[in-house]
């Protein structure tokens, strides 16, 4: 069904501008135009969207917009300004306003934004049970954590039983924006610069959706930023993310260094999966790395995944289990070519080659947290902690 917009300007010349922008970008149909005086004083009369030419020291019209921005049962907000500093886009953000634009309004970044507004819409749907925090890291660089986050969410969304949201916590060299090709305004950077102020609101108009299910909160753009994030903050993030009952599943990308970041995103994690490669290197860190969380008796279900395997390694399963002192809980096969591609392509494997031997080793993981049955019990015998999480044993 087609979202009907209601617009208000301050200007006629830039009311038919707006008028405009509905009609060319096919995202929505035109309920009615008028001026900002005659603003509703409640409801939208079948309206979904209230789009609405900003006027500066209008003080009246601050109030109306926080007004109706509060009510839920409201249609929501688009506001257009002549041109959005950044204090009038977080003015904006914090008075419940879901799209800030400035003239001229071009169709197809009006067609985004009404895509955007659809995902977090999806958000208020029930999440189809509690929320659970998985921390995925990486033994050393380069193992392939982040290609496996990318992939399980894509995964997870398609189930459509629950949002899925992934976190990046690597914050200085986090890429899973590049999993996405997608360029975001915003960042983890910008809940920490207003970390008491937060609320659903403000936190849904930072999050980039790929799909209705999938969305992205991205680490900081530059190092500056990463060095300016303390555990404390991500602790308060990543808790707020899990109380406010939003998302079903919440991947973090907790990157691969013993820092206190790191630490703190496996201390509040429901799970922990440890990512890690048949190479001496990678399973010499992988040891050390089963040494600290040893030391540190964290309460986390542990799992080891062994990635990019081959079954004509030297390595045998029982010679890394051996050297590891624990087993390894699963498997993933090795495609160099079809894994560069996919990232180089910036969509996920999952999605565009969903048959392929590592997209279908990865769905029996995603199934056992979708709560799917796993007709063979062989192919997911070593996984345990998805039995736990979905309470079949």
């Amino acid at each position: 069904m087609a979202l009907h917009f209601s617009v208000y300007y301050h200007s006629p010349a830039n009311g038919d501008l707006l008028r405009q922008v509905i009609d060319s970008s096919g995202a929505g149909l035109l309920a009615e135009v008028n001026d900002l005086a005659q603003l509703p004083v409640t409801g939208g009369n079948g309206t979904d969207v209230f789009l609405l030419e900003y006027q500066e020291d209008n003080p009246q019209l601050d109030q109306w917009i926080e007004t109706t921005a509060t009510n839920p049962q409201n249609p929501a907000i688009f506001l257009v300004f002549p041109e959005i500093s950044t204090s009038q886009l977080l003015k904006a953000l914090h008075l419940g306003v879901k799209e800030c634009f400035a003239f001229p309004v071009g169709p197809e970044e009006f067609k985004e934004a009404v895509n955007r507004l659809l995902v977090r819409t999806a958000l208020k749907a029930p999440p189809g049970g509690p929320t659970k925090i998985i921390s995925f890291l990486g033994c050393k660089g380069g193992v392939g954590a982040s290609f496996l986050i990318a992939n399980l969410g894509y995964l997870l969304s398609r189930e459509q039983q629950g949002q899925v949201l992934l976190v990046d916590l690597d914050l200085q060299y986090g890429q899973l924006v590049y999993f996405f090709d997608i360029k975001t305004r915003h960042s983890l950077s910008d809940i920490i610069a207003h970390l008491e102020e937060m609320d659903h609101a403000y936190l849904q108009n930072l999050v980039y959706p790929y799909n209705k299910f999938l969305s992205l909160l991205p680490g900081p753009t530059n190092l500056e930023e990463a060095e300016a994030i303390t555990p404390e903050q991500v602790g308060k993030i990543l808790s707020y993310l899990k109380n406010m009952q939003a998302y079903r599943w919440i991947l973090v990308d907790a990157g691969h260094r013993m820092e206190e970041i790191t630490l703190k995103a496996l201390e509040l994690a429901d799970n922990l999966v440890l990512v890690t490669v048949p190479s001496v290197p990678a399973l010499a860190n992988t040891r050390k790395w089963l040494d600290l969380l040893h030391l540190l008796d964290l309460e986390v279900p542990l799992e080891i995944w062994l990635n990019a395997w081959d079954q004509n390694s030297t390595l045998t399963l029982s010679e890394v289990s051996d050297y590891l002192g624990t087993e390894v809980h699963g498997t993933l096969p090795v495609d160099v070519d079809a894994v560069n591609r996919s990232i180089n392509d910036g969509r996920p494997l999952t999605e565009t080659e969903p048959r392929h031997p590592l997209c279908q080793a990865l769905q029996t993981r995603a199934d056992k947290l979708a709560g799917k049955e796993i007709l063979d019990e062989a192919m997911a015998s070593g996984w345990g902690w998805l039995k736990r999480l979905t309470g079949k044993v």
